[in-house]
């Protein structure tokens, strides 16, 4: 009897000892503590490790990073958007505003120019001039007489004005038909530096501007002839690439070699056309 009481007294002593050294060590200490302060993966039981922090660390900081890449690809779209936007709002108004026009001395039939064409009246008598062709052959006005002679100066680096003057007088060739025979359609270029003869040739094939009669000289004598139509023009800063700033428009101008009409830049061919059947069926 007394040995199970010595023995009863010996489990409850050993139920209440505390746990070896081994589960009170520091490591363990550290584990449980670990435990409590990170949350568990699902229910799998296991704690995120170092790696894996990390990991999702690295995941976190790649999706800044794309995000902060959309932000910088939506802005570079914006800005470009912008330019072209700014480029092309230039482009149409130096083509819709109405170049400078020293005629003022003349009566224009009707009193206004609101349809792009003044009637000079009187016809004004024209100074002959001389340059040379696109084939290298000296031509004057004077050889042109007995033909109406549409007239505009421009040059072959012109981006704009110029190629879109010169594919309104094909449309206005190809409306006259065989009237156009009658017609001599003339460019006179105002960069005679760097449009040689050759150069306004090969500009006139690749553009197919059959029927063209191409001019050039020298930058003296294209200001003399071209003051007496009010031409003004003067070159950009000295590099390959320089643009010449001049009057656009056309000058139509009589078989006699008189100026009869002015046409602003922009006109409708048609209109010129018209103008043309008229007068040579007068």
């Amino acid at each position: 009897m007394a040995q199970r009481v010595m023995l009863a007294g010996t489990a409850r002593i050993s139920a209440i000892q505390p746990r070896s050294d081994t589960d009170i060590s520091p490591h363990n200490a550290d584990t449980r503590a670990a435990r409590r302060c990170h949350p568990r993966r699902g229910g799998s039981g296991e704690t995120l490790t170092i790696h894996q922090r990390f990991d999702i660390m690295g995941i976190m900081s790649e999706t800044k990073t794309a995000r902060l890449m959309r932000i910088l690809y939506g802005t570079v779209i914006g800005l470009t958007a912008g330019i072209i936007g700014v480029a092309l709002f230039i482009v149409f108004d130096r083509l819709t505003t109405p170049e400078s026009q020293r005629v003022s001395h003349f009566g224009a039939v009707g009193g206004d120019d609101s349809d792009g064409a003044i009637t000079i009246e009187p016809p004004r008598p024209m100074p002959d001039f001389t340059l040379t062709n696109q084939h290298g052959e000296r031509m004057s006005l004077s050889d042109l007489r007995g033909r109406y002679a549409l007239l505009t100066f421009g040059y072959t680096h012109c981006p704009d004005v110029c190629p879109l003057t010169l594919n309104e007088f094909r449309r206005v060739r190809e409306t006259l038909g065989e009237l156009a025979s009658e017609v001599a359609f003339i460019f006179i270029s105002v960069d005679g530096q760097r449009d040689r003869p050759e150069v306004i040739r090969r500009y006139f094939a690749a553009r197919q501007l059959e029927g063209m009669i191409g001019l050039t000289g020298d930058e003296a004598d294209v200001r003399r002839l071209g003051g007496d139509y009010g031409l003004a023009f003067e070159r950009g800063a000295e590099a390959a690439g320089y643009l010449v700033n001049h009057t656009a428009g056309s000058f139509l101008l009589d078989g006699e070699g008189r100026w009869v009409m002015r046409y602003s830049f922009g006109v409708m061919p048609s209109l010129i056309a018209d103008d043309l059947k008229a007068l040579l069926d007068s």
